[in-house]
Protein backbone atom coordinates (compact mmCIF):
# COMPACT_ATOMS: atom_id res chain seq x y z
CA UNK A 1 0.00 0.00 0.00
CA UNK A 2 1.09 3.53 -0.67
CA UNK A 3 1.39 5.89 2.25
CA UNK A 4 0.79 9.56 1.77
CA UNK A 5 3.59 11.71 3.14
CA UNK A 6 2.32 13.26 6.35
CA UNK A 7 4.46 16.36 5.82
CA UNK A 8 2.82 18.38 3.10
CA UNK A 9 4.81 21.37 1.91
CA UNK A 10 3.28 24.78 2.05
CA UNK A 11 3.88 27.03 -0.89
CA UNK A 12 6.78 29.38 -0.31
CA UNK A 13 6.09 33.02 -1.13
CA UNK A 14 8.38 36.03 -1.26
CA UNK A 15 7.65 38.04 1.86
CA UNK A 16 9.37 40.61 4.03
CA UNK A 17 12.51 39.37 5.82
CA UNK A 18 11.46 39.66 9.48
CA UNK A 19 15.10 39.65 10.66
CA UNK A 20 15.70 43.01 8.95
CA UNK A 21 12.35 44.67 9.64
CA UNK A 22 13.75 47.67 11.57
CA UNK A 23 15.98 48.65 8.66
CA UNK A 24 13.08 48.21 6.25
CA UNK A 25 10.79 50.44 8.30
CA UNK A 26 13.46 53.15 8.60
CA UNK A 27 14.14 53.17 4.84
CA UNK A 28 10.40 53.17 4.06
CA UNK A 29 10.00 56.15 6.39
CA UNK A 30 12.77 58.00 4.51
CA UNK A 31 11.01 57.40 1.18
CA UNK A 32 7.62 58.56 2.51
CA UNK A 33 8.85 61.61 4.48
CA UNK A 34 7.39 64.07 1.92
CA UNK A 35 3.82 62.86 2.47
CA UNK A 36 1.43 64.35 5.06
CA UNK A 37 1.51 62.47 8.38
CA UNK A 38 -2.02 61.02 8.03
CA UNK A 39 -1.32 59.52 4.59
CA UNK A 40 2.22 58.45 5.51
CA UNK A 41 1.05 56.35 8.48
CA UNK A 42 -1.64 54.66 6.43
CA UNK A 43 0.73 53.77 3.56
CA UNK A 44 3.50 52.61 5.93
CA UNK A 45 1.16 50.37 7.91
CA UNK A 46 -0.44 48.85 4.84
CA UNK A 47 2.87 48.22 3.06
CA UNK A 48 4.38 46.59 6.16
CA UNK A 49 1.32 44.42 6.88
CA UNK A 50 0.89 43.23 3.30
CA UNK A 51 4.62 42.57 2.76
CA UNK A 52 4.99 40.57 5.97
CA UNK A 53 1.74 38.60 5.80
CA UNK A 54 0.56 38.31 2.17
CA UNK A 55 3.65 38.74 0.04
CA UNK A 56 5.69 41.12 -2.07
CA UNK A 57 3.54 40.63 -5.19
CA UNK A 58 0.35 41.72 -3.40
CA UNK A 59 2.15 44.69 -1.87
CA UNK A 60 3.42 45.77 -5.29
CA UNK A 61 -0.18 45.68 -6.60
CA UNK A 62 -1.26 47.84 -3.64
CA UNK A 63 1.47 50.39 -4.40
CA UNK A 64 0.49 50.54 -8.08
CA UNK A 65 -3.12 51.13 -7.02
CA UNK A 66 -2.03 54.04 -4.78
CA UNK A 67 -0.03 55.51 -7.67
CA UNK A 68 -3.13 55.38 -9.90
CA UNK A 69 -5.19 57.06 -7.16
CA UNK A 70 -2.61 59.86 -7.03
CA UNK A 71 -1.74 59.32 -3.36
CA UNK A 72 1.95 58.63 -4.06
CA UNK A 73 4.10 59.61 -7.04
CA UNK A 74 5.42 57.11 -9.58
CA UNK A 75 8.98 57.75 -8.42
CA UNK A 76 8.01 57.09 -4.80
CA UNK A 77 6.22 53.91 -5.83
CA UNK A 78 9.25 52.72 -7.78
CA UNK A 79 11.50 53.33 -4.76
CA UNK A 80 9.14 51.39 -2.47
CA UNK A 81 8.98 48.42 -4.86
CA UNK A 82 12.78 48.39 -5.14
CA UNK A 83 13.01 48.47 -1.33
CA UNK A 84 10.53 45.58 -1.03
CA UNK A 85 12.58 43.35 -3.30
CA UNK A 86 15.78 44.24 -1.44
CA UNK A 87 14.24 43.13 1.89
CA UNK A 88 12.38 40.08 0.56
CA UNK A 89 12.99 36.39 1.16
CA UNK A 90 11.05 33.22 0.50
CA UNK A 91 8.93 32.17 3.47
CA UNK A 92 5.97 29.87 3.93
Amino acid sequence: MFRKDSRSRTKRVKKLDMNRVKDFKWELDQILKELPESVKGNIKGSVYAKASKLGIKETKEFIIQKEKEGIISEEMGRKIVKLLYRYARYRS
